[in-house]
């Protein structure tokens, strides 16, 4: 790949608005996480309230998440299995993560959430109606996105991360021996040789690579991934290499994928991606042509199109793009509002 002579990069006037899993709503106050798994000091503190975790879904209801205190899980507290984890502290209280595995989430459902679980039509309709019910009910993460206010979205968002990298890392790189949870649930630590292993974040560069023609037309570049049905397409990204910087990985990215150099890059802003856990780096880049080509591997076909082409593909059914929950969803509709992203 040829690097262009002159890469401007630097930061725009523009700035990606804060939305849906990029909110920040609690203080994590690591200095009070405590020393060992058990979150014992603050699980005694009067002011604390647990939520509930289980494989990318939240216990919520009335409008967020369904906290519990203590107390009111005294009696089902053994059989509510898995990782407890410190997440921080909010305005009003300090918030535990349970963490459940499967056999937890049995004990959660049959046993603590007892008449009040939600009925079989409930978990039907939850991610259509989201935080909005009385009773409390799973509901994934990304339906609740736009729903929770910062504080729970928050606290959300890190326990689904969290919950990713307890149940995928349970023992040591180094020795294969089972690690266990420290530092309130941010620490993993190898009881035999001693060593810590700290929660996993993959960072990733997503970039809405633009070219204005001779008209003056400026047009998006999308790619439709070979996984993705015929007629999805969104921003070009990938991960980050060792050894690159965020810019370098940008412009290999967009290269492999599209064939296209950068000249200018432009950083936007970031969302955390707990899927399983992923850090997405929001760019904007100057193609210097507009010669494309797919690389035809990852990516199925890449084309051009103006505002016009999307309102006019999204109109008609032919076109479908990421929605506002992703940072590509964000970053499209910011364009597609006018938004000078270079």
């Amino acid at each position: 790949m040829s690097v262009p002579a002159a890469i401007v990069v630097g930061m725009n006037r523009y700035q990606l608005p804060v939305r849906s899993l990029s909110r920040v709503g609690t203080d994590r106050n690591h200095t009070d996480r405590g020393a060992d798994g058990s979150v014992a000091d603050v699980l005694a503190r009067s002011s604390t309230r647990v939520f509930f975790c289980h494989r990318g879904s939240l216990l919520v209801s009335r409008g967020g998440l369904h906290l519990f205190r203590v107390a009111q899980l005294k009696e089902h507290w053994d059989g509510l299995t898995g990782t407890r984890v410190y997440i921080g502290r909010s305005d009003t209280a300090d918030l535990v993560a349970l963490l459940l595995d499967d056999a937890g989430r049995s004990t959660a459902d049959s046993a603590v959430l007892d008449d009040s679980a939600a009925s079989a039509d409930d978990f039907l309709l939850a991610p259509a109606v989201g935080t909005t019910m009385d009773d409390p009910t799973w509901v994934d993460l990304r339906a609740l996105a736009t729903q929770l206010s910062d504080t729970d979205i928050d606290a959300a968002t890190t326990a689904v991360a969290l919950d990713n990298w307890h149940r995928t890392h349970t023992h040591s790189p180094r020795t294969g021996d089972p690690t266990v949870p420290s530092a309130g649930g941010w620490v993993r630590v190898d009881p035999e040789a001693g060593t810590e292993h700290f929660p996993r974040t993959d960072p990733a560069v997503i970039t809405a690579v633009l070219h204005t023609d001779d008209a003056g037309t400026e047009r998006i570049l999308l790619g439709n991934n070979a996984l993705w049905p015929e007629g999805r397409y969104s921003l070009l990204a990938g991960f980050v290499e060792p050894g690159e910087t965020l810019e370098q990985a940008v412009r290999r990215e967009v290269h492999e994928e599209s064939d296209i150099d950068c000249d200018t890059i432009r950083y936007l802003g970031s969302q955390p991606w707990p899927f399983p856990c992923s850090l997405m780096l929001g760019f904007a880049a100057r193609a210097r042509s507009a010669a494309i080509a797919a690389d035809g591997h990852e990516i199925a076909d890449v084309k051009w199109f103006s505002r016009e082409d999307i309102q006019a593909g999204t109109a008609n059914g032919s076109l479908s793009l990421p929605g506002e929950v992703s940072i590509a969803g964000q970053i499209i509709s910011a364009w597609l509002d006018g938004e000078q992203l270079l």
